[in-house]
């Protein structure tokens, strides 16, 4: 995902973005509001040395002064400093205890003392830290040896005395607001971008391609018209579908060139992404431009092809395979175009040990050589394996993209569930895509309003032709 992508999904979540800053803003706040203000003062001491007269001696004693400032700023939150100021304030604390609420600092190249105190008392921590600069000068005095006429070769002189603060130093609420807002903002983004990568679900072609692995075969979209009529008829050949059908059948045939007979084995991630009536598309299209086709149900628990095609489901797969009738005897033709169907038949209580078999590798082995083009209408791969176990077998897996239905996590499972198991991903249908103005074709349009639509007792016999008896598919 892209920074222009990124930025397209903010703003598309800006709900969510904004929730998450105003969230933020109010932890804050209640942080601002619960914490008990601390007020800071600070004096400075400055440390002099009486380094003589000439250049060289006044230089050793600047490098000297500099020295002693770090060394006494160490001091100065020590016992000996903190006692005095503990009797002289009346404090009730400990010099442990009051140790943690000083803070000294000796600017870079400087002789300066800094000496900082937070107390909950703006005027208690103004005279404790003046207290602390006084008894840090009288403990120097006493730590430095005397000269011989008795004067000290250092001097600590108070530069800055500590006032009462006017303002707490903490909590900042400014810095806590723009920090909560700050954190609250970049929380709402990264839930929308972590949310889009793995729980959303899919929604556009791009979706598809970004995950490893896939190729997009062809995309079809949302026709509304498909919950009534989702194969397509003689007078549906010059809809966008159609033509979008007929594209996919054309880059069906770029696949597996080096076998005459060729098997696809169509699945989805999930239940409800369209995959059997895509597979039923995928066969009558093929039929219609000539080939042989057989469509196979081989989804042994959940099959649906029977209600959809309207044919008889007490023959089928499990009955060839159980030897109770022959595969000519199973096979039922559907449409215009004489497309072979092989039904499920009765539900096996072991489906995935049936599909393994070698009675089933037999029994498509032979399918797959008596017809030109064998489409395979299997299980979602998430639920069960069967999909993969056949997909490896027989040379690949189409797999079946409902946008809106599928969430991009359960696509990236279900492209690991067939690698896993060494099948070959032929590429990826993009189902259900929303159908947008304009985005017909001009071939399309041309033949749909530049031809004379034939009459209507015509549209109805070419209806029935297609049908031949049977039910339109429904999506699944």
């Amino acid at each position: 995902m892209d920074f222009r992508e990124s930025w397209n999904l903010v703003r598309s979540h800006w709900v969510t973005v904004l929730t998450f800053a105003l969230l933020g803003c109010m932890i804050a706040a209640a942080y601002v509001l619960t914490t008990v203000p601390r007020y800071t003062a600070e004096t400075e001491l400055f440390v002099a040395v009486d380094g003589g007269d000439s250049t060289a001696e006044l230089a050793q004693g600047s490098n000297y002064s500099q020295q002693q400032a770090r060394n006494y700023s160490a001091v100065a939150s020590r016992q000996v400093v903190l006692d005095p100021v503990i009797t002289a304030l009346g404090l009730r604390t400990t010099p442990e205890q009051l140790a943690k609420q000083i803070s000294t600092s000796v600017p870079l190249n400087t002789s300066l003392i800094s000496i900082s105190v937070s107390d909950t008392s703006p005027t208690r921590a103004a005279s404790i830290a003046n207290a602390v600069a006084t008894s840090l000068t009288n403990t120097v005095v006493k730590l430095v040896p005397s000269r011989s006429d008795g004067t000290s070769p250092i001097e600590l002189q108070a530069i800055q005395t500590a006032s009462v603060p006017t303002e707490p130093s903490e909590p900042n609420s400014r810095v806590a607001l723009a920090f909560g807002l700050l954190a609250g903002i970049l929380a709402g983004v990264a839930l929308v971008v972590l949310r889009e990568r793995v729980r959303t679900k899919v929604r556009t072609v791009e979706q598809v391609k970004s995950i490893e692995g896939l190729s997009i075969l062809g995309s079809i979209i949302y026709d509304r018209r498909a919950a009534t009529r989702p194969i397509l008829g003689l007078d549906d050949g010059g809809s966008r579908r159609a033509e979008e059908f007929r594209q996919l059948r054309t880059n069906l045939r770029f696949l597996q060139t080096d076998s005459r007979n060729k098997a696809f084995v169509v699945t989805s991630s999930i239940q409800g992404e369209g995959k059997s009536t895509t597979a039923g598309n995928i066969a009558a299209t093929l039929a219609a431009s000539g080939s042989s086709v057989c469509l196979v149900e081989a989804d042994l628990r959940k099959p649906v092809l029977q209600n959809y095609l309207d044919l008889e489901g007490a023959v089928g797969m499990t009955t060839v395979i159980t030897n109770e009738v022959t595969l000519d005897d199973a096979l039922q033709t559907w449409g215009p175009h004489r497309m072979k169907v092989l039904l499920s038949g009765e539900l096996p209580p072991n489906p995935s040990e049936l599909l393994g078999s070698r009675q089933t590798e037999s029994l498509l082995k032979t399918i797959t050589e008596r017809f030109d083009v064998t489409i395979i209408d299997c299980p979602p791969l998430l639920p069960v394996t069967d999909a993969a176990l056949l997909a490896k077998s027989l040379g690949g897996a189409i797999l079946v993209v409902g946008t809106g239905r599928v969430e991009v996590r359960e696509l990236r499972r279900a492209v690991e569930t067939l690698t896993a198991a060494g099948a070959p991903i032929l590429g990826a249908v993009v189902n259900m895509i929303p159908a947008r103005r304009g985005r017909q074709s001009a071939y399309a349009r041309t033949q749909q309003h530049g031809q004379p639509k034939p009459p209507a007792a015509q549209r109805r016999k070419a209806s029935a032709s297609a049908s031949a008896g049977a039910q339109p598919l429904t999506s699944r």
